[in-house]
């Protein structure tokens, strides 16, 4: 299986690439590994099972070459651009290339799952960047069905 990371230097990311590449159970899983400076990950440029590209999910281009070949597609960062700007590009080169399986990063309580006090102090800290993120989520919907 081919597995593109986008924002591939993020603390869960970086989790997952790890369990990627160490666990046996993902021996037969690639990685592609999209991320702005690939530096940050150079240490993951050797290993046969990665490949490291420069760039970010505003350049439709990068994007587009990125996910040409993939089995799935991971976004690891939560789309807070005005007009869900990374979702629309991560869709749109996924259509383009025939990739159906989505994996996206949001954030806790987008539909009011987290019940009492914490719920209510969770909702109030998302507050700002949470109507982008609900929007980023609807938008995730690769078959174009409601």
């Amino acid at each position: 299986m081919k597995l593109l990371i986008a924002a591939a230097n993020g603390q869960i990311a970086r989790i997952v690439e790890k369990r990627i590449l160490n666990e046996s159970a993902f021996k037969n899983v690639e990685l592609t590994l999209l991320l702005r400076n690939s530096q940050r990950l150079s240490n993951l440029a050797k290993n046969p099972r990665v490949t490291v590209i420069e760039g970010s999910l505003d350049d439709e281009d990068v994007l587009n070459k990125a996910v040409a070949g993939q089995d799935m597609v991971f976004v690891a960062v939560v789309d807070h651009t005005l007009d869900n700007s990374w979702t629309k590009n991560v869709i749109q080169a996924m259509k383009k290339n025939g990739v159906q399986r989505l994996i996206s990063t949001n954030i806790l309580g987008l539909y009011d799952e987290v019940p009492g006090e914490f719920g209510r102090w969770n909702k109030q800290s998302v507050m700002s960047g949470l109507q982008a993120a609900i929007n980023s989520d609807k938008r995730t919907n690769i078959s174009g069905e409601s």
